[in-house]
């Protein structure tokens, strides 16, 4: 599979989309609370009528199997909108999402997200953009996951979200890049130490530095 480069717009972090309709969630939703780090919004299997705007702080979205396994789907940072797969009344969420840091969010009901997609043409065009940003981003994802190698899994993951474009650090630890493209903490622990021996990446405390992404390119190109 060859890496995608940044014309594709795949991210697995999602921030800033509704910033511009932040005022409405503010005036007519109740105000903002405080969820500490750790704690869930929601829990796979829940039916519940409440969706979340991510004022500040991140929050990952993931599921589980019944061994216990975890595969982080998204990362959210803010002004996103967590919990759009209650959208549907009644509908059960199929996903987990947990405060990865201490958080700041209004809540809503699907009653309101649906008023508002109706009444106002604009938010309801956001909306459309953000699911597909979801949708294309899940299908890149199940592409991703179907090649055997961890190493080739893990360059993908950074190649689409660390294109160059923006900030080079990545700030996620061995376990959670473990998570997101669903290995063990071995497998990223032997792949980064490859990375490093090739001068790839520079460890900095939690995560590291990605110091030559020509270099990553290539060597994805190798592996795959």
């Amino acid at each position: 599979m060859e890496p995608k480069d940044a014309s594709h717009a795949i991210r697995y972090f999602f921030e800033g989309d509704f910033l511009p309709h932040r005022k409405a969630f503010q005036m007519r939703c109740p105000p903002a609370m405080r969820l500490d780090k750790g704690m869930q919004l929601c829990a796979s299997g829940e039916s519940k009528n409440w969706m979340y705007y991510l004022c500040k702080g991140k929050l990952r979205v993931y599921t589980g199997n019944s061994q216990g396994n975890e595969r982080t789907v998204a990362l959210l940072g803010p002004d996103s909108i967590a919990g759009l797969d209650c959208f549907l009344p009644e509908a059960p969420s199929l996903m987990t999402i947990a405060c990865m840091t201490d958080c700041w969010l209004i809540p809503f009901q699907n009653s309101f997200l649906e008023e508002l997609t109706r009444n106002d043409p604009e938010f309801a065009v956001t909306l459309t953009q953000y699911y597909c940003k979801v949708l294309r981003q899940l299908c890149y994802d199940a592409a991703n996951q179907s090649i055997h190698s961890v190493f080739l899994r893990l360059a993908n993951f950074l190649l689409v979200n660390w294109d160059g474009t923006g900030e080079a650090q990545v700030r996620l630890s061995q376990q959670e890049l473990a998570y997101a493209v669903n290995c063990s903490r071995a497998s990223i622990s032997r792949a980064c130490r490859v990375l490093k021996k090739e001068g790839i990446i520079s460890m900095e405390g939690v995560g590291f530095r990605i110091v030559h992404l020509d270099k990553l390119r290539a060597l994805c190109s190798q592996h795959a």
